[in-house]
């Protein structure tokens, strides 16, 4: 899977990119680390305790620090467009 930030093209992993399209779908709205677990894993898989940290990790590292926000104790974010300030650093984002 790809997309592009500001015209470079970045690969994601299968799982990152469902991770990174959930969160997308739901801006504005906290998840939790169990609601990502269930939007990335089938009933069968067997999950490692800290899979959706890793998972965000990556995502940060490729897509920048500032898109994916952690509500401490809580789960993750992505702030809805417009409600970020001017200066947020948030980079233009569009699939391939």
């Amino acid at each position: 899977h790809r997309l592009e930030i500001n015209g470079i093209p970045v690969t994601l992993s299968p799982r990152e990119f469902t991770l990174l399209q959930v969160l997308l779908e739901n801006a504005g709205r906290v998840l939790s680390r169990q609601r990502l677990i269930e939007s990335l894993y089938g009933w069968d898989d067997s999950i490692d305790s800290n899979a959706v940290e890793v998972f965000i990790h990556h995502l940060r590292k490729k897509v920048g620090p500032g898109l994916i926000r952690t509500v401490r104790g809580i789960g993750y974010l992505i702030e809805r467009p417009g409600c970020c300030a001017p200066s947020s650093g948030y980079p233009p984002y569009s699939p391939c």
